[in-house]
């Protein structure tokens, strides 16, 4: 009987070193394992036009912008409402016709500087001429320079 216990102690401690070596292994193959590469979400949307991924890029992000809001007035007062995949927000304005060219400084105007405020957006263009604001909102583009207002009605809309 002694020599049955003494067989079954020596086996289960053999049993216990391979176990306890088995689990040393697998906590080495974890240190050693690359950490993962972080996902990026491309946020969901349609895409911003292209002068607006140019000046994005330009202005440092990493692009792939997509529409979060997309405005236009009746006098074709276009706003696209972009975010970016790292969740920035920008603003690209342009007055033109429907799928006319962008060209940032004469008909289209891109803004860094927006923030999400009361179910809109809100950007700042600061320049020698004083500060402009524009509101944007499903319903309405307000554009406040130097006190002086002026809202314009959307006729057209899409929101992501």
């Amino acid at each position: 009987m002694a020599l049955l216990g003494a067989a079954g102690a020596a086996g289960g401690w053999f049993y216990g070193q391979r176990v306890a070596d088995r689990r040393a292994a697998d906590r080495g193959a974890e240190i050693t394992e690359q950490p993962e590469t972080p996902v990026v979400r491309q946020p969901q949307g349609d895409p911003c036009p292209d002068a607006a991924e140019a000046a994005a890029e330009d202005a440092g992000s990493p692009g792939g912008l997509v529409e979060i809001l997309y405005i236009r007035t009746e006098d074709d007062r276009q706003v696209w409402i972009c975010r970016d995949t790292a969740g920035s927000i920008f603003y690209q304005g342009y007055v033109g016709p429907v799928g006319g060219d962008l060209q940032q400084g004469t008909n289209a105007l891109f803004l860094t500087s927006v923030t999400e405020s009361g179910g809109g957006y809100l950007a700042t263009n600061e320049t020698a001429d004083g500060t402009t604001t524009y509101s944007v909102t499903p319903y309405r583009l307000t554009q406040s320079t130097n006190g002086k207002e002026s809202t314009y009605p959307v006729t057209e809309r899409r929101q992501s």
